[in-house]
This record gives C-alpha cells, structure tokens and sequence, in this order.
C-alpha cells in the first residue's frame, strides 16, 4: 500500500483494471509484470476463507489483460490507525467499476472516518452515481482534450465533497476555469515510452499562477521539478478539508 505517488500515504486496490488504453499508462504496466503474483494472492485468499469449496478462480481471467477485476484480498486489507490520505484505485478506472464493487468500497471507508479516501477518474458523473462519506475527496483527472466534457465538468464542481483536478500527466495546454475546485495537482509524464509528451513550462506555469491567484492550494509532483527545477516545489494541500 505504501507508494511514491506523494500527494498520499498510501494506495488501496480493492480493483485491478480499465478499459482505457491511454498509451502512458502506468498501471498497466505494472500489471503486466505482476498479475500472476496477485491471482495467485487472490486465490489463496479465496481458500483459505472457504476450505473445500470448489472454486476455480474464473472471474480472475481478467488479469493478464487488465480486465476491471475485484480483489477480495485487497479489499479486506486493514488500514492503519493513525489518520492517511489514501488514494482508491491507483491501478484502475473507477468509472468501469460495478455499482456493487463501489458500494462495498463506500462502506468500508463509513468505518474509517479518520482518513481520508481519494479517489481520481476522467470521468467525473461516476461521482453521481453513489453518495460519498465526507472523508473522501473527488478527483478528476484532465490530461488531454479528448476527455473533457465540459458538461460533467460543471456537474462535478457542484459536488459537496472537497474536490480536486489532477493534470497527470499534462500532455497538452489544457486549462479550465479551476472555480469551485479545492486543490489541484500537476504531474509530467514519467517513463520511456516512445512518443512521450514533455509539457511545456508555459503549460504549468498559467496553472500555477492561476492557483496562487486565487488560494487555490496545488501540488507540483517531482516529475515537474525534475523537468524545470528553478520552479518552485510547491506541495500544498487544502488544510480546510482535512488536508495536513
């Protein structure tokens, strides 16, 4: 669970997967390299919670090509005591979970009001589909132009959880009026992809001003810094909702 995203403590995926083939994914990656290491995880959670019974794994199948797959293991992971920003489904798009998958996410975090839950996805109207404890945090990621629509976008500022825009990777110059939005972070894609989009300093730079000009709190992730490191490392959080 322990990450080196930054902007949380910890990362919880109760569900490996997406439909989505962004070519800079991260993710699956990841999942190409340790599926198998995680079915067999699965698995023998499976056995040992039901000794005997005949189960064969089938819905698992999903894995290898990075399927939306829920992960009971996963799931039942605990959490820590002590208060986190955990971010929910670092390995998957939300948007492609099924509502039973989300509820039972919903109901374990109502038992952890000590933390908080962040969640991320390009497609914000998954957030009106259930309703949010106040401990979560609503992120929406804008990367590149193809999927922004401004019609969910203004749904999604009207939500009463704190919410957040994630421009990672910025692969373009995508700016939106940032009104009613509570944080904001700003990521370069990582990696050696052939084709990968370096952002330009302008791209980051009219976010950023934009942020301090109106107390909007953002974070720079060191992907930005490494990239232009006379900037300045913000790593700001809303302290207002939660944030440290």
């Amino acid at each position: 669970m322990k990450n080196k995203i930054g902007w949380c403590n910890l990362t919880w995926n109760p569900v490996w997967g997406c439909n989505n083939n962004c070519e800079y994914c991260y993710a699956r990656g990841i999942a190409k390299r340790f599926w198998k290491q995680m079915w067999k995880i699965e698995a023998n959670h499976q056995w040992k919670e039901h000794p005997g019974w005949a189960w064969t794994g089938d819905h698992l199948s999903g894995l290898k090509d990075f399927k939306p797959t829920f992960l009971n293991a996963q799931f039942e992971k605990p959490f820590p005591k002590k208060p986190q920003r955990i971010f929910v489904g670092s390995m998957s798009e939300i948007y492609y979970w099924e509502k039973e998958w989300m509820e039972r996410v919903i109901e374990k975090v109502k038992q952890y009001p000590q933390h908080i839950f962040q969640f991320l996805t390009k497609f914000p109207e998954v957030y009106m589909r259930c309703h949010f404890p106040d401990n979560c945090w609503l992120g929406m990621t804008i990367a590149d132009r193809r999927y922004f629509i401004f019609d969910d976008y203004k749904r999604f500022i009207n939500h009463n959880n704190l919410k957040f825009i994630s421009y990672e990777p910025l692969t373009n110059e995508i700016f939106v009026s940032l009104k009613g939005i509570d944080w904001v972070i700003i990521g370069a894609e990582t990696g050696n992809r052939k084709g990968k989009i370096i952002p330009k300093r302008e791209w980051i730079d009219d976010i950023v001003d934009y942020c301090q000009t109106n107390n909007i709190p953002v974070y720079l992730k060191d992907s930005v810094n490494k990239l232009f490191p006379d900037i300045m490392a913000y790593k700001q959080f809303n302290k207002n909702k939660g944030g440290e």
